[in-house]
């Protein structure tokens, strides 16, 4: 009986490893790079090893005070392990969500001393679309969360403890783990810990708990100040506006980025669990009759929804803010779905099956009617995509076929559900309109010019999002801008970088000399309130859709 449950349970886990390299690796080097994010991010490591400056980050050679260091070194790692390629740029994204859904197996199996649940839990996280869209992505974010897991892992786990030594160990690893999110994104890696551990102690009367905190700052100063201090010393400016700019005006000053309303992120999480959506009703309630868990319901819970919450109270957000919270969730529904499974309550379990033909058949069928021209007034699949509209069709045709297997087989609805996902995830790279790619992904545009632009002496760019695309594809960090600063304005405004920016009068004024020196390229994005309408008169002039190449040769002198 042990050598089967052993043998069941290394299934389970090869399973789960043979979805996570299909899903998450095997894809990441077929997608483009979208901007502003993952071109963004790849520059900035690129920069910091091709500059060998470790401490501050820059862009485009500017100062770049928007985030801590973290990040950009598991990015700069990856790139001196695999090269500057797409697979570098989303690896330590992906590795994150891996380690965090390892990090989910654990816990999950050490709460409740079954493995099913742990894999349930598991497969139900690495299958969230929310998930997996931030954990094939070039953000930080996913990088954050595991650090918050882990300092709330920790805390739970050193809450239980019995042995004072057990319990200084796990409170300095949470302290650890909360310096490491530090350094990756800031306070709000150690404001959603406290928000979330201090409720918790209060519920569970254990307040005395409080006198381990010393242990947990300790690691953490010792874990964060280096580079705190070493970044000071290098840029005096960074926490100024690191702290006043990135956290009290972007999450709650009248001026806050991306302003949204309070319910904003309701249908984030609403979507964000599709393929379990149908069954999470169901599930929680499942595992909240569970009495003898209910002190690690409601940690969970609390995990789950204070950070829902906080977020939902600030000013400035975006999807990927809460995905946090998914971790919990995907606990709560592991333990719940197994226990609906193996009390054969199909209820639910066919009622998130339909969900899932629902969703995938609506898609295609809107997919088709995109690619036959029946609706919307402008056109997202061009005659020429007719290779990516069918691929796009069969994204969500293996969506649909999932949840249809897992109506027909309902007790093999775990494993079925979870590859909701699998074919998109595999063939997106291939699918998307070259409308789309015309829009937010300028590499093919900048690969087909690639000759001019390494032969020009200056660069430049009405749209920052495609200054550091050119930046990344050229590998220089020379590339400047044109009439727009966007999220460089803060570096620019350095007296020293004033060349980096030139306005459309400066450069009429400008250009004439410069050509004395070499080749002027002028790559432009073609959107409301970018087009440039005051460039001189180029030498050639090169438009595809979104982006136009404005050439100016060098001039020479007899």
């Amino acid at each position: 009986m042990s050598t089967m449950k052993t043998l069941s349970q290394k299934t389970g886990l090869w399973l789960l490893t043979l979805f996570f390299v299909l899903a998450y690796l095997l894809p990441i080097n077929n997608r483009l790079l979208w901007i502003p994010d993952e071109s963004r991010y790849a520059e900035i490591s690129r920069e910091m090893i091709q500059s060998g400056d470790w401490i501050v980050p820059h862009l485009l050679g500017l100062h770049y005070f928007e985030k801590p260091i973290a990040g950009y070194w598991l990015n700069s790692i990856s790139q001196l392990l695999f090269g500057e390629t797409h697979f570098a740029v989303r690896f330590a994204s992906t590795l994150s969500a891996g380690l965090t859904a390892l990090l989910i197996f654990w816990f999950s199996n050490w709460l409740f001393q079954n493995y099913k649940k742990a894999i349930a839990a598991t497969a139900c996280y690495l299958s969230f679309i929310l998930v997996y869209a931030i954990g094939t992505y070039s953000v930080l974010d996913s990088m954050v969360t595991l650090w918050l897991n882990l300092t709330l892992v920790c805390f739970y786990v050193s809450l239980q403890a019995r042995h004072s030594r057990t319990k200084l160990l796990g409170y300095a690893l949470m302290g650890v783990a909360a310096g490491l999110g530090f350094l990756t994104k800031g306070f709000i890696s150690l404001a959603v810990p406290v928000i979330v551990a201090l409720p918790y102690l209060v519920y569970r009367k254990q307040l005395n708990e409080l006198r381990y905190l010393w242990v947990a700052l300790l690691t953490m100063l010792l874990v964060s100040l280096p580079w705190a201090i070493a970044v000071h010393l290098r840029a005096p400016d960074y926490w100024h506006y690191f702290f006043w700019v990135e956290h009290i005006q972007r999450f709650s000053g009248n001026d806050a980025q991306h302003k949204a309303p309070f319910w904003y992120y309701l249908p984030v999480l609403v979507a964000g669990c599709l393929p379990w959506l149908g069954v999470v009703p169901a599930a929680l309630r499942q595992t909240w009759q569970q009495n003898q868990l209910r002190p690690v319901v409601v940690f969970l819970l609390s995990w789950c929804l204070i950070p829902f919450l906080f977020f939902s109270a600030a000013k400035g957000k975006l999807p990927t803010y809460i995905l946090p919270c998914f971790a919990p969730l995907a606990i709560l529904l592991g333990h719940g779905i197994m226990e609906l499974i193996e009390q054969k309550k199909w209820q639910s379990i066919r009622l998130n099956s339909w969900i899932n033909m629902l969703f995938g058949g609506l898609l295609v069928l809107a997919l088709i009617l995109v690619g036959l021209g029946l609706v919307g007034k402008k056109t997202v699949y061009t005659t020429e995509d007719h290779l990516a509209l069918t691929l796009a069709i069969c994204c969500f045709l293996g969506w649909l076929l999932a949840g249809w297997f897992s109506l027909r087989y309902p007790e093999k609805s775990l494993l079925l559900t979870a590859c909701c996902p699998l074919v998109l995830g595999l063939l997106l790279g291939w699918s998307l309109p070259s409308t789309l790619i015309n829009s937010k992904l300028p590499e093919t545009f900048i690969s087909k010019h690639l000759q001019e632009l390494h032969d020009s002496r200056f660069v430049f760019s009405n749209d920052v999002g495609l200054a550091v695309s050119l930046g990344w594809q050229l590998q220089r960090a020379d590339i400047r801008l044109f009439g727009a600063d966007g999220e460089l304005a803060y570096g620019l405004a350095d007296s020293a970088q004033k060349d980096k920016y030139l306005n459309a009068e400066s450069f009429a004024q400008w250009l004439p000399q410069a050509r004395e020196q070499g080749n002027v390229a002028v790559v432009t994005r073609n959107k409301p309130g970018l087009i440039p309408t005051k460039l001189p008169q180029a030498d050639e002039v090169i438009p595809q859709q979104n982006f136009t190449l404005f050439y100016y040769r060098q001039t020479k002198h007899d």
